[in-house]
């Protein structure tokens, strides 16, 4: 039973985020326009900067006040010092698009997603890109890749009006509770990109209106990124095209604010575990075309190694799902089905 217990415990868990020690924000505060924009804009970067706190993660702000720097080159020089660390770059402002090229829009010359496609060749560390303007889209198909997260308020470069995804998401990542699909006190890049979505899809329903943006997010490098609406809770149902990798794996392990356990997850285990959950997910997904008995006998292995690294960690800071009173998760166990 005391075996089984670790089991549920590491499957209940699935804490979610890398290593956070070189993990660094980087927001780009946009063109507000008229002062109804400014203000909303102005107030995300706000929740942005309370979240970074909240994560004891530096932020730094590019573009909000115009002090006459060339934020153009800023970003570009800020982006190539980045190197091994991990950076979240947050575009915050509109966005347009010419029927050629898709820019953000800043004081002074605005940037194209190829532009930004070229500064962030040199990053070798984790990327997350979350462009919340209008006519964002483009930024996806450049910047998709290996070891990176692409998240933007639009399905195509035509939705070119006002985007209202970028408030929902920064209210999520501030630690809206709604957010927190799977109840493990902490939010995830995948269940901000889930709430959001949710929330502009309301708007639109209860505004009685067609809706102008569609949402997608990209985590497996392929570019074509996933809707909202293609999730079934965090599980991907739908694929852009047959024998895609789902996305919202990664995502679904990328979190700015931990909760206790994370906090306490040695990083040396981290990976392992990820790696582990990542399985038991495509495992998962894999087992309507599988025998039943084989499916069984490789979940079991997965759960067991899990079980294995979750019994090295402080056992104080660890979810009980029996209710024991451990900090973490909260909510019911998931079943290994």
């Amino acid at each position: 039973m005391n075996y089984l217990k670790i089991i549920l415990c590491a499957v209940s868990a699935l804490v979610l985020s890398g290593p956070v020690a070189a993990r660094e924000v980087v927001v780009v505060a946009g063109l507000g326009g008229e002062e109804e924009y400014r203000d909303i804009f102005r107030e995300n970067i706000q929740l942005w900067k309370l979240a970074c706190a909240k994560a004891e993660v530096p932020c730094e702000i590019i573009g909000l006040e115009p002090d006459g720097t060339d934020i153009k080159a800023k970003l570009q020089k800020r982006l190539s010092e980045v190197g091994e660390k991990e950076l979240w770059l947050i575009l915050i402002g509109h966005g347009s698009f010419d029927g050629r090229v898709a820019k953000f829009n800043i004081a002074g010359e605005d940037f194209t997603s190829r532009e930004l496609a070229e500064w962030c060749e040199p990053i070798t560390g984790s990327l997350v890109v979350v462009n919340t303007a209008s006519a964002s889209a483009p930024f996806l198909d450049a910047l998709a890749g290996e070891n990176r997260t692409i998240i933007t308020a639009t399905k195509s470069a035509n939705e070119i009006f006002y985007a209202r995804f970028g408030e929902y998401f920064s209210k999520a990542i501030a630690g809206e509770v709604d957010a927190d699909i799977d109840n493990d006190d902490q939010i995830s890049l995948l269940e901000a990109y889930l709430y959001a979505d949710d929330q502009v899809a309301e708007f639109y329903t209860l505004a009685g209106r067609l809706a102008t943006e569609h949402a997608l997010i990209d985590d497996n490098g392929d570019g074509m990124g996933t809707r909202g609406d293609w999730f079934e809770g965090v599980s991907a149902v739908k694929v852009a095209r047959d024998g895609a990798e789902p996305d919202g794996l990664r995502a679904m392990q990328q979190v700015l604010v931990p909760n206790e356990l994370e906090k306490n997850f040695p990083p040396e285990l981290r990976k392992e575990r990820d790696d582990l959950e990542i399985k038991v997910r495509l495992l998962r997904r894999a087992k309507p075309g599988m025998d039943e008995a084989k499916y069984y006998e490789e979940l079991e292995a997965l759960l067991l190694k899990l079980g294995e690294i979750y019994q090295q960690v402080d056992t104080k800071s660890a979810p009980d799902p029996f209710g024991g009173g451990g900090a973490g998760v909260k909510g019911p166990v998931p079943s290994g089905n």
